[in-house]
């Protein structure tokens, strides 16, 4: 995309320096940065701080899997956004030579430019086929992929049409912001609703498999799941709210980490049954 330079965060990102040849990639999903009340938000936002500064040196690659931000919207001439911690963070890290790649949610689907030029983020809005340490991947947000709910996917092919982010475009941006505000809320995460999302998307992650992929990798469910089927690997990353789950990949194959507050702690091998 092309980049902008007056936002007043823009240009924290300098050209990066060769990546090491030992690939360290990680995966992020569903942080919802701006969610909940501030004690649960700064807390939220302080360990996803100190795990960005961490992976300084450690990844190679991270790419941020939908949903980082509960509400992200850009207009051409404003820039409402806050959490200006993890911005200067993610850039931190684009500087430091990690290649960030950043796929819209269902709540951040209309990042673009300015997140680019914020962070050095690519910015994606739509799935990724891609290849690392040797496997290739498939990696989405995960909304509206597994079968069923076509309520939701006529809704989601309306808002995020041109037609209708044009005509958001002209709401002040205070009354934009209230009206996503409130339409999150509509979405409560709920355990039960947790539940009936996995097999669907368990059923999709196999489906996919089986179009030549090694691993399927998405976001969305906010339950950490790994699921290895003769035919690949399917990988639901699990959220940064209840769980601080992070997803790493390398030459040893994938892990399923936890973030403490200090480091990554492993809490689900590949091959090992998915946990519900």
């Amino acid at each position: 995309m092309a980049q902008h330079s007056d936002h007043p965060l823009t240009n924290l990102a300098r050209p990066r320096p060769p990546a090491p040849e030992s690939e360290r990639v990680y995966f992020l999903a569903d942080v919802h940065l701006g969610a909940g009340p501030h004690e649960v938000e700064d807390a939220k936002e302080e360990d996803l701080c100190r795990f960005l500064e961490w992976l300084r040196g450690r990844a190679t690659h991270l790419y941020l899997v939908g949903d980082i931000f509960d509400f992200w919207f850009e207009y051409p001439t404003v820039s409402p956004h806050a959490h200006f911690r993890t911005l200067k963070s993610l850039a931190g890290l684009s500087e430091a030579g990690v290649r960030l790649r950043f796929l819209g949610g269902n709540h951040d689907y209309w990042a673009g430019e300015q997140l680019e030029d914020i962070t050095g983020a690519v910015v994606h809005r739509d799935s990724l086929e891609v290849t690392h340490c040797g496997l290739r991947l498939f990696i989405a947000h995960g909304d509206g992929l597994p079968r069923g709910d076509w309520g939701y996917r006529v809704l989601k092919a309306v808002i995020r049409s041109d037609a209708a982010i044009a005509a958001f475009r002209l709401l002040h941006p205070t009354v934009g912001s209230h009206i996503a505000r409130w339409a999150s809320g509509l979405s409560t995460i709920t355990e039960e609703r947790i539940q009936r999302a996995i097999p669907p998307m368990e059923a999709f992650l196999s489906e996919r498999l089986r179009s030549g992929f090694d691993a399927v990798v998405v976001g969305h469910v906010h339950r950490p799941l790994i699921q290895r089927w003769s035919h690949g690997t399917g990988i639901i990353i699990g959220d940064w709210m209840a769980n601080r789950a992070v997803v790493a990949l390398d030459e040893d194959g994938f892990h399923m980490l936890r973030w403490t507050g200090d480091g990554l702690v492993e809490t689900v091998k590949e091959g090992e049954p998915a946990t519900r």
